[in-house]
């Protein structure tokens, strides 16, 4: 069986670099694109799906190699990057790493130290990816957690549902981003609604509000009464269905008053009316509890259609 040719992508302002590192990587077996500054880097990056990996010049003309670096891990986060310095500087590798290389090189260097350093990170990346990959093979799954307000971070749960559906198969790309920022509001919403009991209203829309609410927002945080309570997460997922819970122990809301505007598309967009929004683009349905601390979201999966739910077994909850 024949080994899949790994594609890298070369930044460096030297062409003599470029040209030995292209020629090198290419007797190796490897598929090697070239770019004298960050935004042809950045072009090339974009336009290639397959790049496994990016080896950059710390000191490019222009935006910075450290800049590119730190575009680059936001605009393609499971891309490495290595670094190279043409200064022995302890400062620039720590930079480097700080802002999310995987490795750093030093000129003058080894070809051979090189080589070392690109089949560690593909090593370490080929790892991550199979590792990712068990999902696509999961059945069923559930999953809760019951965290402190003032422990729970919004985008660390929203990240890991999100991933998992993407990483399952139960959802797409271009919808991964959706998940993410809905579960996300949803939850913000659970905590400072919620539990801290935050009315919207005193946010306001200018600069002096705003931080009136985040100073607020704080002590109740370090308030037992409010930053102890929990918010609780529960997600259920099969190939035919996955719904999450989200509940609080805030006193609860008017839920109705928010069902109508989604049923109609007149989205409100305060409050609780911005995380519907988003939800209403990605899920199927949605119930509060009667109190109306509790929301759980349903999704019917793409390989069942809706009519043929209850044939497939998929009637009942998921799990």
């Amino acid at each position: 069986m024949s080994r899949v040719r790994k594609h890298i992508l070369v930044v460096d302002d030297e062409s003599e670099i470029l040209d030995v590192l292209s020629e090198y990587f290419e007797s190796q077996s490897y598929i090697v694109s070239q770019a004298s500054d960050a935004t042809k880097g950045m072009q090339i990056l974009n336009a290639e799906p397959d790049i496994a990996m990016v080896i950059s010049d710390i000191g490019l003309p222009g935006m910075s190699g450290i800049d590119f670096l730190k575009v680059a891990r936001e605009t393609k986060e499971e891309t490495p990057v290595v670094m190279i310095t043409g200064q022995n500087s302890l400062d620039n590798a720590i930079s480097a790493i700080k802002n999310g290389a995987q490795d750093f090189i030093t000129k003058p260097f080894l070809l051979d130290e090189v080589h070392k350093s690109v089949e560690k990170v593909l090593r370490y990346r080929l790892k991550k990816e199979q590792k990712a990959r068990i999902w696509e093979y999961a059945e069923a799954m559930t999953a809760r957690f019951s965290v402190p307000t003032r422990e729970a971070d919004p985008g660390v749960i929203s990240h890991f549902i999100a991933k998992f559906l993407l990483h399952s198969g139960f959802c797409h790309h271009n919808e991964h981003n959706q998940w993410h920022v809905a579960i996300m509001e949803t939850i913000i919403n659970a905590i400072e609604h919620g539990n801290l009991e935050l009315p919207s209203v005193i946010k306001g829309d200018n600069f002096e509000k705003t931080m009136e609410f985040e100073a607020l927002r704080e002590r109740r945080l370090e308030d037992p009464e409010f930053g102890n309570r929990l918010v609780k997460v529960s997600m259920n997922y099969n190939e035919c269905r996955f719904s999450l819970t989200i509940a609080d122990e805030g006193p609860g809301f008017e839920w109705r008053n928010y069902l109508q505007p989604i049923q109609n598309d007149e989205i409100n967009t305060k409050s609780y009316g911005r995380g519907f929004m988003l939800i209403h683009h990605v899920i199927d349905q949605i119930s509060f509890n009667e109190k109306g601390n509790s929301i759980t979201l349903v999704k019917n999966g793409k390989r069942v259609g809706k009519q043929q739910l209850e044939i497939a077994g998929c009637s009942g909850s998921a799990g």
